[in-house]
């Protein structure tokens, strides 16, 4: 079989995706602008900042009005909800697909900030599978669109929960595909990634998985694609103020922007 390269267009819960770069969820970060800009550079798809399950089941004005905002120009798109409620999931995911036109929901059972976990949500549900399982089964049944998760590998250094969770989310509840860091939710953004055990979750998986963690460098993010396996790679940090990291993994740039070099050009 040909070796698939990131340029080529997949399938994502039956939405097309055209090519397999796509912006992480970035966290008080990933509003619709910044979306804008990974897309104007390449990105395929596009996934909001973590968003409240309870704040739009409650109605908080701020989140149904300014976190859900999405435009045309960025689909295909997915929303990132967060939560550990299974009956707050539904109700938000419902509302989510009635009020907005997002082609997937995206749940967070990787955050590992001590304020999020400590509701039981985040990195929480990684110890937690049953809770974890329900809560994504209620997203995909209030919303009836397709849903992902995005998963740490584990909570602590040496854990592979994870790993055992994504079986359950696909078996049970039925997720569309993986986002998957696997580094643990201990060591948050250090260390190297544990592309061995990300290698044996794409092998084990009949769902998409998208490759997350240390997406920094283009050589560095090809290979690990290729090694993997995986469907697609997710910027995150790597992205952050440098959207041209979209365009040189897709090949239409070949370096860093210089002053006359960082953007496309305009005439307006």
């Amino acid at each position: 079989m040909a070796e698939r390269a990131l340029t080529d267009p997949w399938t994502l819960g039956g939405i097309e995706i055209p090519n397999r770069v796509v912006l992480a969820p970035l966290a008080g970060i990933g509003n619709w602008f910044v979306r804008l800009q990974a897309k104007r550079y390449g990105a395929g798809l596009v996934v909001s900042e973590m968003v409240s399950s309870f704040g739009i089941h409650h109605g908080n004005h701020k989140t149904v009005t300014e976190m859900l905002r999405t435009v045309p120009e960025e689909k295909p798109v997915a929303l990132q909800l967060f939560g550990q409620d299974p009956d707050v999931m539904r109700s938000a995911a419902a509302y989510v697909a009635e009020h907005t036109d997002v082609d997937v929901i995206d749940l967070n059972m990787g955050c590992p900030v001590p304020k999020v976990m400590k509701t039981g949500a985040g990195a929480a549900l990684l110890k937690d599978a049953d809770t974890a399982v329900a809560v994504a089964a209620a997203a995909r049944e209030g919303s009836g669109l397709p849903v992902t998760v995005k998963l740490r590998s584990g909570q602590r250094k040496g854990e592979a929960e994870g790993y055992e969770l994504a079986h359950r989310l696909v078996a049970e509840a039925g997720v569309a595909g993986i986002s998957f860091h696997p580094r643990s939710a201990q060591v948050h953004h250090r260390g190297e990634p544990d592309l061995e055990l990300a290698r044996a979750l794409v092998a084990s998986l009949p769902v998409p998985v998208i490759l997350s963690g240390g997406m920094n460098e283009p050589a560095w993010i090809a290979d690990a694609f290729r090694f993997t396996g995986a469907e697609a790679v997710m910027l995150a940090r790597g992205a952050l103020g440098n959207p041209w990291l979209f365009a040189r993994m897709l090949g239409t740039r070949d370096g860093e922007p210089t002053p006359a070099r960082s953007s496309p050009s305009c005439t307006g």
